[in-house]
């Protein structure tokens, strides 16, 4: 076991491999579901609510999305600083902030909810990162996403996961449509006091597992209380199933019922508003740390600034870093990881990407100490345990890939068409083998030939995936 520790840190292309979009996906994503009438339309039901903002915020957001050179980040920075300034619209851009947030919140909340089957099926792809746990104690995992998946990939490795919380436990209460209390929900905990002045709770002497420490916030963090501590919710089992089923318990089951609410429940912007065990409205924020001003000392960020302060002192545990899917876009990070690699020369970083051709301009004076390798994500963490994957996933990769460069629309359309071209392959065969029945032709012949035409699951993916490079 290597006392000189090389640790992982996760950018969104990292989670690409299980269906998690890329920033400029989820942008379009979000684009093409919220379109201006729909933004308009959004605004003049918040307003008969007793909500809503000026019709002029809502004009000039639509401007700003209309612009192709923005991503949703930008957007989302865009309205922070216009928030920050002087004048009396200061709250209305706070406000279509905080609902984009939301929205962002809820676009990866939904790909874990109704993409489950998928991701499940897809978690073996990681099984590499089992190579890098058992030959470092701890393996540190530095993460930007949003998602689960980090905790997902531990239960299905069944590798002890810290998040650096306390051992104290909140208990939230489950409920149903009608307020009964159904279950419970648990979570483990940090103060902001403690995140702020002491040390996150990792053990110490290291134990074997991940050191996960989660740097913009997650779909299972959540700000609680008026101290502003902070929660991350347990999954209830050892699958990855139960990863997803305790974020659905969080977002549809911790409810305040009010029959004159909408939807029956109280809705509060970027918050989960829940009745405690006595009944009384409490909130849970949420803690996704978006948009181009993370960490700025002006903005007023959920997620504590102390975090930033967490990762500068436990990056120095690791001599090696080992960046996957990251795009060198985040300048607080940036500064940190140079002054990290600067300290020593025995200090390096893999930049690990399809897209790794050159080093990050403010690394280039640390040139000897980074290395670049141009590869996916799971392919590399297969690279270095050793691992060979089958003709089959192999080929069911490819698609994937195929499909994801064709965009959703586009892709349905392949197989669409791919569907009507093998059943009039497949009928094209069972024809022949009619007409040479009728001939007398040898019946063991005739279906040892049918079975050939029709071909293997592998043959069909093959064919399927050529056809999906050469649709346009």
């Amino acid at each position: 076991m290597s006392r000189h520790l090389t640790g992982l840190f996760l950018g969104a292309g990292a989670s690409f491999d299980v269906g998690m979009p890329l920033v400029w996906d989820l942008t379009q994503k979000i684009k093409n579901w919220l379109t201006p009438e729909k933004l308009r339309g959004f605004n003049e039901g918040w307003k008969i609510q007793g909500g809503g903002v000026s019709d002029s915020i809502i004009e000039e957001l639509i401007h700003v999305m209309s612009r192709e050179d923005l991503h949703y980040e930008s957007i989302l920075g865009y309205l922070e600083v216009q928030s920050r300034r002087r004048g009396g619209r200061s709250e209305g851009y706070h406000t279509m902030y905080s609902w984009m947030v939301e929205m962002v919140y809820m676009q990866l909340y939904l790909q874990h909810a109704n993409g489950s089957q998928f991701i499940l099926e897809r978690l073996d792809l990681y099984r590499g990162i089992s190579a890098l746990y058992e030959d470092n104690t701890p393996l540190w995992i530095f993460s930007l996403n949003h998602d689960s998946i980090v905790e997902m990939i531990a239960k299905k490795l069944s590798i002890r996961l810290y998040s650096g919380f306390t051992e104290e436990l909140v208990e939230l209460p489950r409920r149903n449509a009608a307020g009964e209390v159904i279950g419970t929900l648990l979570a483990e905990s940090i103060s902001k006091a403690e995140l702020d002045n002491g040390c996150m709770r990792f053990p110490n002497p290291p134990e074997p597992g991940i050191y996960l420490l989660k740097l913009h916030g997650s779909l299972d963090i959540f700000v609680h209380n008026d101290n502003f501590d902070l929660v991350k919710i347990l999954p209830k089992g050892d699958s990855p199933e139960a990863v997803i089923d305790s974020l659905r318990a969080a977002n549809e089951e911790l409810v305040y019922i009010e029959p004159h609410a909408p939807g029956g429940k109280v809705k509060a912007l970027n918050e989960i508003a829940y009745a405690d065990f006595e009944g009384e409205m409490q909130f849970l924020r949420r803690t996704l740390l978006s948009g181009s001003q993370k960490f700025n000392e002006q903005s007023s960020q959920v997620l504590p600034k102390s975090m930033l302060k967490h990762f500068k002192s436990n990056i120095n545990f690791v001599r090696e870093l080992i960046c996957v899917g990251y795009g060198f876009g985040d300048l607080h990070i940036n500064d940190i990881m140079k002054s990290w690699l600067e300290f020593s020369a025995d200090r390096s970083i893999k930049i690990v990407s399809p897209d790794a051709r050159s080093i990050p301009p403010f690394l280039l004076h640390l040139a000897p100490q980074v290395e670049l390798v141009p590869s996916g994500a799971t392919e590399f963490f297969d690279e270095i345990a050793g691992i060979k994957r089958s003709e089959k996933e192999l080929l069911a990769k490819s698609i994937f890939l195929a499909s994801r460069r064709l965009g959703p629309v586009k892709s349905a359309e392949a197989l669409k068409s791919f569907e009507a071209s093998e059943r009039d392959r497949h009928l094209a065969a069972v024809a022949e083998m009619v007409i040479c029945m009728k001939d007398g032709e040898d019946p063991e012949s005739i279906l040892k030939r049918t079975e050939d035409a029709v071909a293997s699951e592998t043959e069909t993916s093959r064919r399927f995936l050529q056809h999906l490079e050469s649709f346009s």
